[in-house]
């Protein structure tokens, strides 16, 4: 699903092509080139990566084959966007990193929230002090999943969990305007299959500032975020993944509300910003860095401590 938008999103982009797609049948290698007309359809993902053509190469694959299939892509040479959560921890995180450095190869985490245009905006508002100094942050993002125990997101054996797959939104959300936490707390409730099927997460920070943070795969909330400061407080409306407006309560001022239409489906924006780097010779992007993703993935490697969920495989 997620790397059928991603095509979807390439193909509103003229200075990009959805070049070559390697799958583990040519059956549904071919069937996902007719869709978005690539040019390459390759049986294997080292087909793929062998390809001299390509130049990045996007992974939405289950989190639990995140790490194998970066590093391929990365000891083949190829520039690497990978779906978020960048691995399954963040020792396998810290290898690719240190791999993709080493080569001189860009690599960047996924996280397409912070290339949208919401974040323009909020950013400017940050900027001009509108909010004064940030002292709490609120954010949850939860979906009711009516699947089976197999399904990735109960599935162990394909990284599941509703801390990997949706908490690193919120917990990615507040290191964005916080940075590093001193102190995590969670309570987690698990799945009759041992993932997580519902955390809540407290962080504290230094400057004493926090963040009251929710997932679960047991029920939907409003998906939505709040950013309170001493000057008043910006909603952040519509599901985290994508917002769609902003609405800032400045103390003793009327409310602004601040539209942020999307062009296509919003995973432009994250290519976009891959190939920008690129052009600029750049490895990282000042957006989404590898330090912090890091940062984020040693805070989920607490989380899932606190709650004692090992995956298979792990160490």
């Amino acid at each position: 699903m997620i790397s059928n938008l991603f095509a979807e999103g390439l193909t509103s982009l003229d200075r990009a092509q959805v070049f070559a797609v390697g799958s583990r049948s040519q059956k549904t290698a071919d069937e996902f080139a007719q869709k978005w007309r690539v040019e390459k359809a390759y049986p294997s993902y080292q087909a793929l990566y062998a390809d001299p053509d390509v130049d990045v190469i996007y992974i939405g694959t289950p989190h639990n084959f995140h790490f194998e299939n970066v590093r391929d892509a990365l000891n083949a040479g190829k520039h690497v966007l990978c779906e978020k959560p960048l691995t399954l921890n963040a020792r396998e995180a810290r290898e690719l990193v240190e791999l993709a450095r080493s080569n001189k190869l860009f690599f960047m985490d996924a996280m397409w929230n912070r290339f949208q245009p919401w974040y323009v905006v909020a950013r400017k508002l940050i900027a001009e002090g509108r909010l004064g100094e940030l002292y709490h942050f609120k954010a949850d993002l939860s979906f009711r999943f009516e699947v089976g125990p197999e399904h990735r997101i109960f599935n162990p054996k394909l990284g599941g969990g509703a801390l990997l797959d949706l908490g690193v939104y919120p917990l990615a959300l507040a290191s964005l305007f916080f940075g590093k936490p001193d102190r995590v707390t969670s309570s987690t409730h698990l799945h009759e299959t041992g993932v997580d099927d519902q955390v809540a997460i407290l962080l504290d920070y230094a400057n004493g500032a926090t963040a009251e943070l929710g997932c679960s795969s047991r029920f939907r909330s409003k998906n939505n975020a709040t950013l309170h400061g001493s000057g008043g407080f910006l909603e952040i409306h519509g599901m985290i993944i994508r917002p769609e407006k902003l609405t800032l309560y400045e103390t003793g001022k009327n409310p602004e509300v601040f539209e942020t239409p999307y062009e296509s489906n919003g995973y432009q924006y994250e290519a976009e910003a891959v190939m920008d780097m690129l052009g600029e010779g750049k490895l990282e992007h000042p957006l989404m860095p590898l330090d912090e993703t890091l940062q984020i993935m040693e805070t989920m490697d607490t989380i899932r401590a606190e709650a004692g969920i090992i995956y298979p495989g792990e160490k």
